[in-house]
């Protein structure tokens, strides 16, 4: 993921340990943060960086059309 701009940053790629990566900036996930919940989704907050990672991609996915619903700004890598 070369890029983090306000919106959702999602990487089609697996990290080392097999999950899919997500990066949101904090005011990104206020909006997404029950949709979070629902999905049980685990996240990590570095400074204002929200991280995700998951080793499902249909979740990732759910998580992806819920926030274009909001119309938040989608970047898949």
């Amino acid at each position: 993921m070369v890029r983090l701009a306000r919106g959702l940053n999602v990487s089609r790629r697996k990290d080392p340990s097999n999950n899919y990566v997500v990066i949101m900036d904090r005011e990104t996930y206020e909006k997404l943060r029950d949709s979070l919940v629902k999905l049980g989704l685990n996240f990590e907050t570095v400074g204002n960086i929200v991280i995700i990672r998951d080793r499902s991609w249909s979740r990732i996915e759910k998580l992806i059309n819920k926030a274009r619903e909001l119309s938040i700004d989608v970047f898949i890598d």
